[in-house]
């Protein structure tokens, strides 16, 4: 079993719109034009990768000034502070009986009938 995929969404650029522009164009995958355009349409998907690494790739957004909020790819919950678990209520994907980012245990261990 993979351990479950968040998402990073900006919700707000901030005050510092050119510094969040350099951010995102640094990552190299969208030209300084894309990265504005993209932008302008906020609340937009900016990552999505697991919990640990997107924590790190959004910690220069927020110092930037952009307001990013991270939630499960599965169930769309908001992803949980770090070292705490995500709401156990019942995940509402489809194809998980329980949410896998709601098990205290680490991803392989985690059972699904």
């Amino acid at each position: 079993m993979e351990e479950p995929q968040f998402e990073a969404v900006v919700t707000r650029v901030g005050e510092r719109r050119l510094a969040v522009y350099q951010v995102l164009r640094a990552r190299g995958e969208l030209s300084l034009w894309q990265v504005k355009c993209l932008l302008d349409q906020a609340p937009v998907r900016v990552d999505e990768h697991y919990l640990s690494d997107l924590r790190r790739r959004t910690e220069r957004l927020r110092e930037a000034g952009a307001e990013v909020a991270l939630s499960c790819l599965e169930c769309g919950r908001p992803a949980p502070e770090e070292g705490e678990l995500i709401d156990a209520g019942p995940c509402a994907a489809a194809r998980w009986p329980y949410c896998p980012a709601s098990s205290d245990r680490p991803p392989s261990m985690v059972w699904y009938p």
